[in-house]
């Protein structure tokens, strides 16, 4: 924790361009950190993210953008975490983050905390990499915070939604990692779980109907909320 605000400190008198090299180093190093058991560090490595990527200038802003792009899921399913400093520095990241790739609907639904649209608006935006999502989806699934498991459990089962090339090995993948969690201790958890199982079992079918989205995207949300 020492060595971030020491960086942080360091990149403060540094010239420009050297701060952009600087910065592109070290965003991949933060990147890990925002999942770390300390809440702390979380802040920390989210708030240093958020600071480090508008220092980049020239040719290592398109390197810095795919860093960024890695950067989003992480930084939504954060906005959920139970530590009200750690969620506010994620929308904070994430919303600079959208700005920086000039993402207007992205950027909109972060400024307005319109959390439960978030989701659906990475896989629109970029389809390219629903796989990817999934993949970065897959530990959020053992987090010890409720919230956190919620959110990944429902993300997965609207990039289903958007999950065409499939790979055989990752649907097995997602398949045992989703069956583990049908016996959760959290009931919000295991029948989420049992509801997106069937999703991903049939992700290419049209029979998924309009509540069903709707339930997987806000229910929790909205439960949370009473």
């Amino acid at each position: 924790m020492k060595a971030l605000l020491v960086f942080r400190n360091v990149l403060g008198h540094m010239s420009r361009e050297e701060a952009s090299l600087t910065a592109l180093q070290l965003v991949e190093k933060l990147l890990p950190l925002f999942d770390d058991e300390s809440s702390q560090l979380r802040e920390l490595s989210i708030c240093l993210f958020r600071d480090v990527i508008q220092m980049v200038v020239g040719k290592d802003k398109k390197q810095m953008e795919e860093n960024v792009r890695r950067s989003l899921l992480p930084l939504f399913f954060r906005m959920s975490d139970q530590s009200e400093s750690v969620a506010k520095a994620s929308q904070e990241a994430l919303l600079i983050a959208a700005k920086l790739l000039k993402w207007r609907q992205l950027t909109h639904l972060t400024q307005t905390q319109q959390t439960c649209r978030i989701g659906e608006c990475l896989l629109v935006q970029d389809r390219s990499r629903v796989e990817e999502y999934l993949s970065q989806s897959l530990p959020y699934l053992k987090d010890a915070q409720v919230p956190l498991r919620e959110a990944a459990v429902r993300f997965i089962g609207l990039a289903a939604q958007h999950w065409r090339d499939q790979s055989e090995e990752k649907l097995a993948e997602i398949c045992t990692a989703l069956q583990l969690l049908e016996k959760d201790a959290e009931l919000s958890v295991s029948s989420l779980a049992i509801q997106t199982m069937l999703i991903v079992r049939s992700p290419r079918k049209k029979a998924t109907s309009g509540w069903t989205l709707w339930a997987l995207c806000c229910w929790p949300c909205k439960a949370r909320q009473k």
